[in-house]
This record gives structure tokens, sequence and C-alpha cells, in this order.
């Protein structure tokens, strides 16, 4: 005989702060409807140096899944009431039937501090001398990022002294690049791709390591 729990005996005498909230699959994209979910012990801080434009917000969801359903993963997201995306880093089971307390983490550029940017990957074509870059269309459009400037490095070898400007742009959440893109800000200023990192990673903000090309 299976038994349904009542959500509101098992959170008591909490069950004003219960809300209800998705969770996400890491590996299949899978939604699953969780009705009464707590959330407890929130903090926020920089998540790293960037003058307070990127932020982490770490909390304690306490999570009751339908009965049927597997356990909370590592990588998996909370999507809260208010849409705001929470990946679980840490996991453990309570006594209660399919009962979660998870450790999990918000990550994002914080509005109103942030730069925008587009994303324009090159299109290629060969015109009798091999390929070249014959235009740009647009992948991602409008994206919250933070622009940071990281180095700039003088060379003096030429008789006009060149620099070039090194920067690193937070990217607000991870998708994928190719090695021609680049990034285009709202004063015109194009960036060109030398890296991406922490792209895999699911307790930090990926970054992009860009030249500045024009401006």
């Amino acid at each position: 005989m299976s038994m349904e729990l009542d959500a509101s005996d098992d959170f008591a005498p909490w069950v004003d702060g219960l809300e209800a909230v998705t969770m996400r699959r890491r590996d299949s994209g899978e939604t699953v409807a969780i009705a009464a979910a707590l959330r407890r012990d929130v903090a926020t801080r920089e998540a790293q140096p960037s003058g307070g434009a990127a932020r982490q917000t770490d909390a304690v969801w306490h999570l009751q899944l339908p009965t049927g359903e597997s356990a909370p993963q590592l990588g998996d997201v909370v999507i809260d009431s208010r849409d705001q995306l929470w990946t679980i880093q840490q996991t453990e089971e309570l006594t209660l039937l399919n009962r979660w307390k998870c450790s999990a983490r918000e990550l994002r550029v914080a509005f109103g501090l942030d730069d925008r940017v587009d994303v324009q990957r090159a299109v290629w074509d060969d015109l009798g001398e091999g390929p070249v870059i014959v235009d740009w269309t647009f992948v991602y459009t409008a994206l919250p990022v933070r622009i940071q400037p990281e180095e700039t490095v003088v060379s003096d070898t030429s008789s006009a002294p060149t620099s070039t400007a090194r920067f690193t742009i937070i990217l607000g959440e991870a998708f994928p690049l190719q090695p021609d893109d680049r990034f285009v800000a709202a004063d015109g200023a194009i960036y060109r791709l030398e890296s991406l990192e922490q792209a895999d990673r699911i307790d930090v903000l990926p970054i992009a390591k860009v030249v500045r090309v024009s401006s």
C-alpha cells in the first residue's frame, strides 16, 4: 500500500513559508513539479571580484519530492516562484519519505550593475584565395555580463608602438561558443574571444577571456 504524506504536516511549523517550485534534471532536462519546498539560510556575497556585479546567493532547500521520483542530483536546478535558478551543490536525505535537504547556489550578474553584449558568429566563405570571414550573424543578443579590464600590453617593436587590451567578461550563464565568436558591447566596442573558462562548473560563473579589437 502506497502512502502519501501531507506536506503541511511534514514541514510544520513553517507551512506559511512553503512555495511551489520546479526541479530540472541536469542530465535529461526533464522537470519535476514540487508542491511544497522550504527555503532557509539565504546568504548573498560577491561571486568573484567584479565591483559587486557578479553575485552568488546560497540557500538550503528542503524539498518534498512526489512519490516515485528519484533523488535530486548534484547539478539539478531548483526553479523558484520568481524564476530564479538554484543549482544543487549538496544533498542530504532526511528521515521523512522522499524528503531532501539540498544546499543550492544562485549565480547571476546583478541587474542594474551589468553591461549588455551581443554575441556574433563568423560566416566564412572561400572567395578564391582561401576561407575568409564575409559576414557576421547574431547568435545571442542583449546578454547581461560584466566587462572588466585585465591588462594592456604595449609593443614598442615598431616605429609606432601598439597596445593590446585584454578583458575578462563574466557571463550570467553558460552557453556554447565557437572559436571565431566575438562580443559586441552597447557602445560598439568589439571583443575577440580568446578562451572560455569555468563553463562546465556548477558552482561559479563562466568567464570569457577576450581582446578588444575595436571601439
